[in-house]
């Protein structure tokens, strides 16, 4: 498996804080078109419904976040001269859903695992799962298409894909893990209809063949490509496994209060041979480093360094967080909220597909709070 660090806007879905809306369509969703007006008279205009594999009646748009339209949106369907107008709920008593830390992906095969934890002052009412298939496009949209989706217990901290999905060896994916708030706070049962608010985290991955002997631990990207990790627990006696155009080199930094890194331990891309630049209290150091070689930085560590030297033939895309699946060592126990800063080199561009809207709402109306998480580089 080769997980990686992925935005909406890598699905066609837009980034940032949203207001989402939508309804399911009786008898499916493909040619009918959405759009809405809130209470303050802002226009969203219409935009055309995508149906989803796993719900063909899936209709949904949504638009930057706005406090002050909170209140009932009226929400227009239109289907060629036919059209009809609904009120949607309110979305007063949203709060921000929280983004799970510490999330890992593991395992190989058609059948990885990711685990996460939350943060201990939000009580979620319940995950989603969904997979993105990024080779399906769904009609309407040409957005990648979602193969499957399912509601999880808000006490679950792992979840492992299951056999049947249809996951092609070679095949590319997105998985989004979600944060649900539900109105009432009800239990979470993967309806649309149920949801005030949530955080949605992208990770791409790619099915491997082979063993991978430990967890990677899978970071959020902001609008500027870096990569920000939020690894509860990092320890002077382990090895911590992190990886996030082409990608030539990459810049790693500790956060604010965490440990220095002791070591570092490079992957096996390209030749496998890199430049470490670094400074410690000698001053500016630059050596020549092999793949799989730890190499033990002096004294009480550093804190940041970069790595240069992959060759624009390996391909390194810098919105795979695990195509360059780095171990860390530090010099003390502590957390790790450093940073991981693709260095890229522009080749044949591929256009970003235009935004589309995420979730669809059950068998009712929604309007939903949705927050994104923007990285460079979900149905129901």
């Amino acid at each position: 498996m080769r997980p990686r660090p992925a935005s909406g806007r890598d699905i066609g879905n837009a980034a940032g804080d949203r207001i989402q809306y939508g309804a399911d369509i009786v008898g499916g969703s493909l040619g009918v078109s959405l759009g809405a007006v809130s209470a303050t008279g802002f226009v969203d205009a219409p935009t055309p419904c995508g149906p989803l594999a796993v719900n063909a009646g899936f209709c949904s748009n949504s638009t930057a976040y706005d406090a002050t339209r909170l209140a009932p949106w009226q929400l227009t369907f239109s289907e060629g001269p036919a059209s009809l107008t609904v009120t949607g709920p309110s979305l007063a008593g949203a709060v921000a859903v929280p983004f799970p830390e510490s999330v890992t992906l593991s395992g190989t095969g058609v059948t990885p695992t990711i685990s996460w934890h939350v943060p201990s002052v939000f009580a979620p009412d319940g995950f989603r799962v969904q997979v993105f298939d990024k080779g399906t496009l769904r009609a309407g949209t040409g957005t990648a298409d979602i193969i499957y989706s399912t509601a999880l217990s808000p006490t679950a901290s792992s979840f492992t894909l299951p056999t049947g999905i249809g996951l092609a060896a070679s095949g590319s994916y997105v998985i989004n893990f979600q944060v649900v708030e539900t109105r009432g706070h009800v239990a979470f049962t993967n309806n649309n209809a149920q949801i005030l608010s949530r955080s949605n985290a992208y990770f791409d991955f790619s099915p491997l063949s082979g063993t991978v002997a430990h967890d990677i631990a899978l970071p959020t990207i902001d609008a500027s490509g870096v990569y920000n990790f939020h690894v509860g627990s990092v320890s002077a006696s382990s090895i911590t496994y992190i990886d996030p155009l082409v990608a030539t080199g990459y810049h790693y930094a500790t956060g604010a209060g965490d440990p220095n890194f002791k070591s570092v331990l490079l992957p096996n891309v390209g030749d496998g041979i890199y430049t470490l630049s670094f400074v410690d209290a000698l001053g500016a150091e630059s050596v020549t480093l092999s793949h799989d070689v730890q190499y033990f930085f002096s004294d009480a560590g550093v804190g940041n360094f970069t790595i240069t030297g992959i060759e624009t033939s390996a391909g390194l895309d810098p919105s795979n967080a695990t195509a360059f699946i780095t171990g860390l060592s530090f010099e003390n126990d502590g957390a790790f909220t450093g940073t991981m800063t693709p260095i890229t080199t522009l080749v044949d561009a591929v256009p970003e597909p235009e935004t589309y809207a995420l979730l669809l709402i059950g068998m009712g109306l929604l309007g939903g709070v949705v927050k994104r998480r923007q990285t460079r580089p979900v149905p129901g």
